[in-house]
Formats: structure tokens, sequence, C-alpha cells
């Protein structure tokens, strides 16, 4: 059994997971979005972000190869963010499994074109719905850098409360003004 401690042990793997909402689709991380994540994912993106971008198509490859293995082991789910009625490519969401039945880490970006249009929220929200519905969890954790006003609403919006502060550096050598947020996850624990 995976990180990710499902309610329905029947089925561990991740990678068929499909979440839908009036605007977006959210798809299993495969080959298919490398080219648009290799494209996408900027220093400017990345600037709040401990990960930098990748030099190589062939980084990205490796990122969704091994993301898919963790997905198949119950570890994580990474998704595609598509836009429902075109089913074009706006960024990746995930949920990571930190603390198997305890809690599980909440990740997202979107690319340039896609944000100031609360796709970020809506993404996030259908995350936090499934980890309700599907996860044996007592919270979810959210960082964001303390000047990422637009994650830090999506947080606040879920119910999210800063729990932890502190300074992390980013690969790319940037400083980080961390909050965690903690959002409930709706499963008291035993």
């Amino acid at each position: 059994m995976g990180l990710l401690k499902q309610k329905n042990t029947q089925q561990s793997n991740l990678g068929s997971v499909i979440l839908n909402s009036e605007r977006l689709m959210l798809s299993p991380l495969s080959r298919a979005f490398a080219e648009d994540i290799f494209k996408e994912f900027t220093a400017d993106i990345t600037r709040y972000m401990v990960p930098e971008p990748a030099g190589h198509i062939n980084d990205i490859c490796t990122f969704i190869d091994i993301s898919r293995k963790k997905m198949m082991a119950g570890d994580q789910l990474v998704m595609a963010i598509l836009e429902a009625e075109t089913v074009q490519f706006s960024g990746v969401c995930a949920i990571n499994g930190k603390e198997q039945g305890v809690a599980a880490e909440l990740g997202i970006w979107l690319k340039k074109s896609a944000q100031g249009k609360r796709l970020g929220r809506e993404a996030v929200t259908l995350l936090v719905q499934w980890a309700k519905d599907n996860l044996t969890l007592s919270h979810l954790v959210y960082p964001v850098d303390k000047n990422n006003i637009p994650s830090r609403k999506i947080a606040e919006s879920l119910g999210g409360v800063v729990v932890s502060e502190g300074q992390r550096k980013s690969l790319s050598g940037n400083h980080l003004d961390e909050l965690v947020y903690q959002i409930d996850a709706g499963v008291a624990m035993q």
C-alpha cells in the first residue's frame, strides 16, 4: 500500500484517476504532456517554487516516468490540468503522500496564460475534494511562498490555516519565505 492510504483499498494505482469540474479536467500525468511542460515550466513560473526549470526535455520525461511509478505505487497523484472545453494544457497539480494515513502535500503550477482565471483554485479544490472522498487523511499541507498571494488565497479559500513558517532555498538559488497551510481532510484520526 502506498503513502496515500485509500478508503477503498482494492485499488492503489492512482494512474487512472480523472477528475472533472465545470471548466477543468485533471488527467494523470503522462509523456503526452512533456513538450507543454518543458515549454511552460519557466523561470518566471518557478520563482515561488523549490524546483527549477528543466534544462532538457529528457528531464521532464524522467520526472513524468518517476511520477507515474509513484502513482502506480499509490504514493502520489500527479495530474495535468486541462481546460475542459478545449483540452488545452494549463499546468500541473499534485497530491504527494507524506505520512500514511495522516498527511499529504498539495502542489500546483499554472502556465502564464492560464493564470488569473481562478483555474488554480478550481484544480486544487478538485484535488482536496477527491482526497476527502478517497483518502484516509487527517489533513493536507500546502506550502506556498509568502509573496505568492494567489496561492495563499487558494489555501485560505479551502479553510487553510498557517501552521508553520520558514526559509527555504529553491533549486534555482532563490530564497523562499515559506508558509505551510494545513487544510482539513475531513477524517477524524483514530
